[in-house]
């Protein structure tokens, strides 16, 4: 967006694994340590925006390899700094919410936009979500991608298929181009060391075979990533 935030620095994470969760949110049987696999119900946010992603606009194809990449990158599948619980919705919960964008640590510094209704801070913007939203950018591209009525930064459905309008709004292309794709994830977060972070995840999304890559019905504890928030 016109008002983007800087990549934020990397924050020490500690690795737990939750031993129980609320009704209907996934259970966690088994850690995923080495934070490659993908819980089955962000890949299936993933597949969805995928599959939608052509009524964005004409020509707009985001394959779900993608989605998972920049998901991976920001958040990973929702799962940073937790323990998180990501129901069988796509919920996650506590909400993730960044520092404060106060020109610290290197941050951009963003007086607040929303006056504190969507990001919980009535002083500066936070990023939001596991795909990493400023207020500003999530207000104008907004999807609700599980089609219950609501757009939810904190839902991954929700989250991925904006993702999705955010590549095919402001940077527009063949994704399938390796350089058109970066172009649009530097869009996306105005860092070429986040857009080659991405596409390495994306490479190795797309050549696991999904029996290998996919948690079925888990959602396993978090692994160290860094947080940005989309630009």
């Amino acid at each position: 967006m016109d008002d983007s935030a800087r990549r934020w620095l990397a924050r020490p994470i500690v690795v737990l694994v939750a031993t129980a969760l609320a009704v209907g949110a996934c259970t966690l049987p088994q850690a995923d340590f080495m934070g490659t696999r993908i819980p089955e119900v962000a890949y299936d946010a993933y597949r969805s925006a995928a599959d939608q992603s052509p009524t964005i606009a004409d020509g707009c194809q985001v394959d779900w390899q993608i989605l998972a990449g920049i998901g991976r990158v920001e958040s990973n599948h929702g799962r940073v700094d937790g323990p998180r619980e990501l129901d069988a919705h796509g919920n996650v919960a506590p909400a993730i919410r960044g520092p404060a964008l106060n020109g610290e640590g290197g941050r951009q510094a963003i007086p607040d936009t929303d006056g504190g209704a969507l990001d919980g801070d009535a002083t500066w913007d936070r990023a939001m979500g596991p795909l990493q939203f400023i207020p500003t950018t999530w207000r104008e591209l907004k999807r609700d991608g599980n089609g219950d009525g609501i757009a939810d930064p904190d839902n991954l459905y929700d989250a991925a298929l904006t993702a999705a309008a955010h590549l095919c709004l402001r940077e527009p292309g063949l994704y399938s181009d390796r350089a058109a794709l970066r172009a649009a994830l530097v869009r996306y977060n105005p860092s070429g060391a986040y857009a080659d972070d991405v596409l390495d995840w994306v490479d190795r999304y797309s050549t696991t075979a999904l029996d290998t890559l996919i948690i079925r019905g888990a959602s396993p504890a978090p692994s160290p990533v860094d947080l940005a928030p989309a630009g």
